[in-house]
């Protein structure tokens, strides 16, 4: 019998032998186990108890003891429960852990998965603001992420390719999008969180190869991320009123985006710039009228 890797599940070889040979034979003593697979009884039994215990086997409380496999889709449904439990207990636990001071490097992403699971640890913590220039194949790993934040009262407005359809996310449809996504043979974007964290990438168009990526919570490179794509999407906006002379909806556009410019609105991008710069250099607080306008 070809061995199925059950020490996934935490058995042990003869547990494994044990549970497989119950499985496919049907129920039978422990003695019947043993020679079935040729090992020692008081082994045998041993694992039996072993496996019942963790609730791949149960047994009969007859004179002669017979064991019985649990069938191997109940098994594995109750050992996704049984780990979606720990999943959920450990992340309460180091939930409850103190976060480190943030980390001004810049670090350089080495795979495709990475990436997904860094951008989307920076979108499910996001509290404010998530800015985005993404392009078609790359927003499939993250509109239903971005759509959740949304959903949860974060403010996501995103710089896409074509007509995508995403719930309270606010998009901004690049002019003839689809014809200049199609002029390169790469899949790139780039995303800021809360203008604390961003990562940008570069992808391979076979969308399984990384060219190259990086993320940081550089409050440095955050501000000129956040502000480069604040003004991409308005300026994107503005160009598209302003070929059609609609001069009503330039203005409206100006005035629905004022709240993304840092240092004009002081936002909350613009405060913690200010914050990590004042506690790393121990600079002295701006007044009022040294604010930058």
């Amino acid at each position: 019998m070809s061995k199925i890797p059950l020490n996934q599940l935490g058995f042990t070889e003869l547990e494994t032998d044990l549970y497989l040979a119950l499985l496919t034979q049907g129920e039978m003593t422990g003695y019947a186990v043993a020679k079935q697979i040729n090992k020692a009884v008081a082994n045998v039994y041993k694992g039996l108890e072993s496996l019942t215990q963790k609730g791949a086997v149960i047994q009969t409380h007859q004179d002669k003891k017979i064991y019985c496999a649990v069938p191997w889709r109940q098994l594995l449904d109750s050992e996704q429960r049984k780990f979606s439990q720990t999943i959920e207990a450990l992340a309460e636990q180091l939930d409850a852990l103190p976060e480190p001071d943030e980390n001004e490097q810049v670090y350089q992403l080495s795979n495709l998965d990475q990436v997904r699971s860094e951008t989307l640890a920076f979108i499910h913590r996001a509290q404010h603001l998530i800015l985005a220039d993404i392009e078609p194949d790359a927003l499939m790993y993250f509109a239903e992420a971005l759509q959740q934040a949304a959903a949860r009262g974060v403010e996501v407005r995103l710089k896409v390719y074509e007509q995508v359809s995403l719930p309270r996310v606010l998009l901004t449809l690049r002019q003839n999008g689809t014809e200049v996504y199609a002029r390169t043979d790469t899949i790139r974007f780039k995303l800021s969180a809360d203008g604390r964290h961003f990562v940008t990438a570069l992808l391979h168009s076979n969308k399984k190869d990384l060219i190259q990526a990086f993320k940081s919570s550089s409050a440095l490179m955050n501000m000129n991320i956040f502000s480069g794509l604040a003004y991409e999407l308005i300026l994107t906006e503005l160009k598209q009123a302003l070929s059609q002379s609609n001069l009503e909806l330039a203005q409206q556009i100006l005035q629905n985006t004022a709240h993304l410019h840092p240092f004009t609105t002081q936002n909350q991008v613009f405060q913690h710039y200010r914050q990590q710069y004042q506690q790393r250099y121990n600079t002295k607080p701006l007044t009022d009228d040294q604010e930058p306008s």
